[in-house]
């Protein structure tokens, strides 16, 4: 794959003209790989109900970005590599990338029943006398539910009222409720054997991680990735001025990210222009963190998946993987997608939201970088 002389970061927005729908955006369509983002891109856009992307791509050490549509319904406001969003899952990345540090450090170990590490006395951890593992959080395989108290009544009611009843029930949560919480969940497997995908056990990991090395979340995600990678622009937080408004399909607007409890699974913001440094460290796998944090504990399915730190692994039939990640909450949509064999990752975030939108900013990161190999 080779490609060369892309454009430089920033240009002034214009409007081309597509079929059915007029969409801003900055990509000047000189290049294969302009041409090839403006296809994807264009087509994703052509939804109704999409408000803005934003797409960075690092490949050889080299950076490139394109956005698309608008900041908010309504204006004229093309966003940037600078535009902040709420990357929601991916942000369990980066707790598996903090985990990797503790287990480099000595601090953990996988096999460690979670108990040894968190404050309280919790017989229901367990399932016939097996305790979850702090290789079942990373993995999704302990059991665990998806929230703490269960929200599957919340989840029955029209999905415009879900986001706002989370949020009302969410802004005023604590850690100790969260605790007080955990004595109530309920592991109806043997940890390690079944697949259950956990927000809880992420935000348990990170715990793991505060009370093993005595700093916040916030201050290990600062001195272990952001401040090294001179990721400026992403923190920890609720409702950042900074942060773009987001939105449903239905043109709604969404509730911000409610609780920084939460931030281990589903809390960070971010930007193109600093995620293209993460995907940088990340294509780094010989790195030792990098490395342990993409290792999966447990053999590959028969379609190739595997899980690691938290990062999803694929390996194609050619032998070749890529390492990746999706996020959704009710405003925004995102991947993260690295393809270390090639050099290259692609991210694309967006403040619209839907059932599908992750599904297709995934084809979309994949269409690219798979494209790109044949080049």
């Amino acid at each position: 794959m080779k490609i060369q002389n892309l454009l430089p970061l920033f240009f002034a927005p214009f409007v081309l003209n597509a079929q059915t729908k007029n969409i801003a955006t900055d990509n000047r369509q000189v290049t294969e790989l302009d041409k090839m983002v403006q296809k994807e891109a264009m087509a994703y856009m052509q939804n109704p109900a999409r408000v803005g992307i934003s797409i960075g791509i690092i490949k050889d050490g080299k950076s490139y970005f394109y956005n698309y549509g608008t900041t908010e319904i309504g204006k004229s406001d093309l966003p940037t590599s600078k535009s902040l969003y709420e990357i929601a899952s991916i942000s369990k990345t980066f707790t598996g990338t903090l985990l990797a540090h503790a287990l480099i450090d000595g601090k953990i170990k996988m096999d460690d029943d979670i108990r040894k590490y968190i404050n309280g006395n919790y017989p229901n951890l367990e399932f016939e006398k097996q305790p979850v593992t702090i290789g079942n959080l990373t993995n999704h395989s302990s059991g665990l539910p998806q929230f703490l108290p269960d929200q599957s009544e919340t989840f029955k009611k029209p999905m415009d009222s879900v986001a706002m009843a989370l949020a009302n029930f969410y802004k005023n949560y604590s850690k100790k409720k969260f605790d007080e919480d955990l004595h109530q969940a309920k592991i109806d497997f043997v940890p390690g054997t079944q697949y259950r995908y956990s927000n809880v056990g992420t935000q348990i990991a990170g715990d793991i991680l505060e009370n093993v090395y005595h700093k916040s979340y916030g201050e290990l995600l600062s001195e272990y990735i952001t401040k090294p990678l001179k990721m400026n622009q992403t923190i920890v937080g609720t409702n950042s001025v900074h942060l773009l408004t987001c939105y449903n399909d239905k043109g709604k607007v969404m509730p911000k990210n409610f609780t920084t409890i939460f931030a281990p699974a589903g809390g960070i913001l971010s930007t193109t222009g600093d995620l293209v440094k993460y995907m940088q460290y990340h294509l780094n796998e010989s790195d030792n963190y990098v490395n342990v944090s993409h290792t999966p504990l447990v053999k590959a399915d028969e379609d190739g998946d595997a899980i690691g730190l938290y990062w999803r692994v694929h390996t194609y039939k050619d032998g070749t993987k890529t390492v990746y990640h999706t996020g959704g909450t009710f405003g925004f949509s995102s991947v993260l997608q690295i393809y270390p064999s090639q050099n290259m990752g692609v991210v694309i975030l967006s403040n619209e939201s839907d059932g599908e939108s992750q599904g297709k900013l995934y084809n979309i990161a994949e269409n690219i970088l798979r494209n790109s190999s044949k080049k």
